[in-house]
């Protein structure tokens, strides 16, 4: 396997089946102990929300039309936001792994979710989602669907029981990302959707949104909030 495609390079694909597997490996970045120790008093600091939990990124990986295949290794958060800032960072043979939801309203709508005041992406517009961790790994492999479902929970309040799966995965590259998404489909529309999603929200003591933002076609896509693995999936599955 291989870390693919170039850093320039943008794609979606939809594919059948994700089997990531955990293998252990030295990452030999993280014995720069002192530099991370430094850059972590910093952003942590700066935001005191952070918390510096194990991780899992991505060594390697292949793609095709059939399926997503990756190793992984175990990491902290500390030393993935020290990598993720390197300016030579792209000569690493690491990527950034996540999941993702995209979830589709009755009325043609993708539901996103806007980061609030005090997260590491705070303002930013994309599909709920996050990093891979410990409770998502089931011996030795990573379980995506217990992950996205899990993050989808806990920064919306819905359960997959509460919405229609929709077969297979949609796998977006971008640069040092790899964006693993499953989409969804409400039987609500995206009016009354928000406002369910908008009042578990309020309900939780620290909330890791803000705002839920419905959008309906690509022509909606505001760049200048959107990173661009966002921009990706949502282009796969809105008409223009």
């Amino acid at each position: 396997m291989t870390l693919q495609p170039s850093a320039m390079e943008t794609d979606c694909v939809r594919v059948g089946r994700c089997a990531l597997q955990v293998a252990d490996w030295q990452w030999p970045l993280a014995e720069r102990r002192e530099e991370i120790a430094r850059d972590w008093r910093r952003r942590s600091t700066e935001n005191p929300q952070l918390f510096d939990g194990a991780v899992y990124l991505m060594r390697e990986y292949a793609l095709d039309g059939a399926g997503l295949i990756g190793t992984l290794f175990r990491t902290d958060f500390k030393t993935f936001l020290y990598w993720r800032a390197l300016p030579g960072s792209l000569t690493e043979p690491v990527r950034e792994a996540f999941g993702a939801s995209l979830i589709r309203s009755a009325d043609g709508y993708v539901l996103l979710g806007r980061q609030g005041p005090g997260q590491l992406n705070s303002g930013r517009i994309y599909p709920p989602g996050g990093l891979i961790d410990t409770a998502d790994v089931r011996g030795g492999t990573i379980d995506m669907d217990a992950s996205i479902a899990r993050e989808l929970a806990e920064e919306t309040g819905l359960a997959a029981d509460d919405l229609q799966r929709v077969p297979g995965y949609l796998v977006a590259r971008v640069g040092l990302k790899v964006a693993v998404a499953i989409e969804w489909r409400s039987a609500l529309p995206a009016s009354e959707l928000r406002g369910r999603i908008l009042a578990n929200l309020r309900r939780q003591p620290e909330p890791e949104l803000d705002d839920i933002v419905p959008i309906r076609s690509r022509a909606d896509i505001d760049e200048s909030s959107m990173p661009p693995h966002a921009r990706a999936l949502v282009c796969t599955v809105l008409p223009a």
